[in-house]
């Protein structure tokens, strides 16, 4: 391929390795033996970038400090209003473009596999999955957080009863969670021990493990299988994202259709039906990253990235 055919392709790459670099910034304090605390600040004010408890960047994610403060009997609304804002003016640039999942599981899917997608039904069932983990979410957490106000003993009780789910409520959906906290923890626990019975103390920690591991190794055949169908965040971002001032849009003079191109689909990492959407605009309910692929193969020049 030419260097024009990789002209979005090439710029988000760098963007990416950048910002993982820069939200994981403890690694550049590894590398170089500098201290680089002054960042400390500037990252974890930032309520979208890492997991929770994060022992890289140090910092949580959006979805994590927003569940977080509901069990804790508060409402972020200014948290929920800086990611309206972020969404409305630059869609989901931050998943297709910045988020260190997003980008390791572009890392996994550029090894070279045959690529599949979901058969267009299942994608779609499998699409409302991540919907459903939110709505699970704000039926444990909003209890919670409502004894918090109107009864403190009971919101003890339930608190202890809900364990690890009331002080992480994301924990165990979080992919990031996984990679950068758990796995870490428990392949420390291996190594004390020198053996793996660690993996199999608990049943959760062993489940929890295995699902993850699976999920990884689809992702290298399956692009973004987990934004698509699990992160939590994903689905916040989707929600909002079809009201974004920022979205893609095709041509209607130069877009010869699926019967006769139908290249742009066959790229779309998140298996939107392009060709399905409006001419206008095109978020596939909110599922477009706006990694740009589509835009970048099209032959005819017929996508197009409009402000408005």
């Amino acid at each position: 391929m030419t260097l024009k055919e990789h002209r979005f392709s090439i710029p988000r790459r760098i963007v990416q390795f950048i910002s993982f670099v820069f939200i994981n910034y403890v690694i550049l304090e590894f590398i170089f033996s500098i201290n680089l605390n002054s960042l400390d600040p500037f990252v974890k004010a930032l309520p979208i970038l890492a997991a929770p408890e994060n022992p890289l960047s140090k910092g949580a994610g959006f979805a994590e400090y927003l569940f977080y403060s509901i069990a804790e009997g508060e409402f972020p609304f200014l948290l929920l209003g800086i990611l309206i804002l972020i969404i409305l003016f630059s869609n989901r640039f931050f998943c297709g473009w910045i988020c260190p999942i997003g980008t390791i599981q572009d890392v996994l899917s550029s090894f070279p596999t045959r690529k599949k997608k979901v058969n267009i039904e299942t994608h779609k069932t499998l699409l409302n999955l991540k919907y459903l983990i939110v709505i699970l979410l704000l039926f444990i957490i909003v209890p919670l957080g409502l004894t918090k106000i109107t009864d403190e003993a009971f919101y003890k009780d339930y608190k202890n009863a809900l364990g690890d789910i009331a002080r992480n409520p994301v924990g165990y959906f979080s992919l990031s969670e996984y990679l950068f906290v758990f796995f870490p923890q428990l392949v420390e626990e291996m190594f004390e021990k020198e053996n793996i019975e660690p993996l199999f103390t608990e049943f959760a920690v062993f489940v929890m493990f295995a699902f993850y591991l699976i999920v990884l190794i689809v992702a290298v055949y399956y692009p973004r299988v987990y934004c698509s169908y699990i992160c939590p965040f994903g689905a916040i971002c989707a929600a909002i994202s079809d009201y974004s001032f920022l979205k893609l849009s095709r041509n209607p003079v130069r877009c010869v259709g699926r019967a006769d191109c139908g290249i742009c689909e066959r790229v779309c990492p998140k298996q939107i039906r392009i060709l399905d959407e409006p001419f206008e605009f095109f978020t596939g309910n909110g599922e477009c990253n706006l990694c740009v692929k589509c835009m970048e193969s099209c032959p005819y020049n017929a996508i197009e990235l409009r402000f408005g």
